[in-house]
């Protein structure tokens, strides 16, 4: 019996305004044809005050025969709309499985279900990582440290699920220790290290980490250099 060819149907391939878009539900099933065999979703970031209402969430998906695909995915009122942006934990969970499955299934185009407004289509531009429908560089060029009022409530460490993001992130994007610690101190503040990064300053390097272009971590790392 000759087996039937993986193929992504066109019914789950969406145009808008001439650009693609694939929709979850064919990730799901082009995976489901490659033989997956487990997607996981861990929240690493409740939204609150001290992380800007920020949720992140890591999703694993594992193929049969094949690697274990992670990434993660964010979410908070300025990447969401406004009904959206009710529901931070789940639109943080979809767009993590969503860049896991892109991976497992080498798919290129953007996931619908990722965008935070049908109007971000138009300036969709889909870098690795990036949260559609956030303001250009929100994350990129985060607000300097020194601009910050650390007078509005309390300061706690960097989460073990935070720094295990963060290096797991790290690790896939090709930045080494000596890269990351250069970006900490671009992106935090001079005086800024890794391994006493607070929960917020955390979830800033694990955004900007996750979104940034290749030519804006190596600017960054070559300004602080």
């Amino acid at each position: 019996m000759e087996q039937q060819a993986i193929t992504l149907r066109e019914e789950f391939v969406k145009s808008i305004d001439g650009k693609d878009f694939v929709l979850y539900a064919g990730l799901l099933d082009l995976a489901h044809q490659m033989g997956l065999l487990s997607i996981q979703v861990e929240l690493i970031q409740f939204p609150g005050d001290d992380n800007h209402h920020t949720a992140i969430c890591k999703a694993s998906a594992h193929a049969k025969g094949g690697p274990v695909y992670i990434d993660i995915g964010d979410a908070n009122p300025l990447n969401c709309n406004s009904k959206v942006g009710k529901h931070l934990i789940r639109m943080a969970s979809t767009r993590a499985k969503a860049r896991a499955l892109r991976d497992l299934t080498n798919i290129g185009m953007t996931c619908l279900e990722e965008l935070g407004d049908a109007d971000d289509v138009a300036s969709n531009h889909a870098p690795y990582g990036a949260s559609a429908g956030a303001p250009k560089h929100n994350v990129a060029t985060p607000q300097p440290k020194a601009d910050r009022q650390p007078g509005k409530g309390p300061v706690y460490p960097m989460t073990d699920a935070q720094r295990r993001a963060i290096l797991t992130t790290s690790k896939r994007r090709g930045i080494d220790e000596v890269v990351l610690d250069d970006l900490v101190k671009r992106v935090i503040g001079s005086a800024a290290r890794f391994d006493t990064l607070s929960t917020r300053d955390a979830s800033t390097m694990i955004q900007f980490i996750g979104s940034a272009t290749a030519e804006e971590i190596h600017g960054h790392t070559t300004e602080a250099a």
